[in-house]
């Protein structure tokens, strides 16, 4: 098997998990979009929050089909004339909120955002304790500005990847499925998948907390250790009969 074979056999079987995941939020009142306070995600659970379940489901395959176009091209999907519909809707609707959250989290002694320090360190403490005996590497893991965890999965490595930012992106996290081997230049030498986030599995972009308060530290740290449970639940499901011993690939050199 190709690495191009194997991505696009992993790109439909991604596509196909996202959609169940989506009806799942679906059905249990979006649990998951409430962890995000401001942003897009929130955007779009308001917006659909103003929808009858069914009508949920058509956008929720809108969404899904515009952000996984080479598993839809692959299963011969189209995106329906009521989904587009939805999605233009969502879309406009998205749009008319401003940059900034409630002028009240602006206004000095009314409420305190919380400094990417303190969310760094809860996230170092949640993962290591939730999932440090999966990971390999942790020696070196909690020494730079970002935080990254490696462990390993059918042959590859699993790896999770938070960042820190200003008030309007305080942290985000992706995961990637990468080589364990090295290419000419130091990065890794083959990528299954990459990207890979709870908002990016739902067709809404990338996970991104924004304009935290002290008091939601805990609950979108929690939330972002649910996500990831999610997905290492799922992905060595994904990626059965894909291990990297199984993919044709150049002369690599190992990490």
């Amino acid at each position: 098997m190709t690495l191009l074979e194997a991505q696009r056999e992993f790109r439909i079987r991604y596509y196909l998990w996202a959609t169940a995941e989506f009806e799942r939020e679906i059905e249990e009142s979006l649990p998951g979009f409430s962890s995000f306070t401001h942003g897009t995600v929130t955007q779009t659970a308001q917006f659909m929050r103003r929808l009858e379940k069914p009508k949920q489901r058509v956008l929720a395959g809108g969404l899904l089909k515009r952000f996984h176009p080479v598993a839809v091209d692959a299963l011969g999907e189209v995106c329906a004339k009521e989904e587009e519909k939805l999605l233009s809707q969502r879309d406009s609707y998205c749009n008319m909120f401003p940059l900034c959250p409630a002028a009240e989290l602006l206004e000095p002694g009314v409420t305190r955002l919380t400094g990417k320090a303190k969310l760094r360190r809860t996230i170092l403490n949640q993962f290591k304790a939730a999932f440090g005996s999966r990971c390999f590497d942790l020696v070196s893991v909690g020494m730079d500005p970002e935080l990254d965890f490696k462990m390993n999965c059918a042959g590859w490595v699993l790896t999770t990847h938070f960042e820190f930012h200003g008030r309007n992106a305080q942290m985000e996290y992706w995961n990637d499925i990468i080589s364990p081997t090295k290419g000419r230049y130091g990065g890794p030498a083959m990528a299954l998948a990459e990207g890979i986030s709870f908002a990016g599995w739902l067709g809404l972009c990338g996970a991104t907390w924004e304009w935290l308060t002290e008091r939601d530290i805990e609950p979108a740290c929690a939330a972002a250790m649910d996500f990831c449970r999610r997905f290492f639940h799922v992905a060595p499901k994904l990626l059965k009969g894909l291990e990297f011993e199984r993919i044709a690939h150049r002369s690599e050199r190992p990490v």
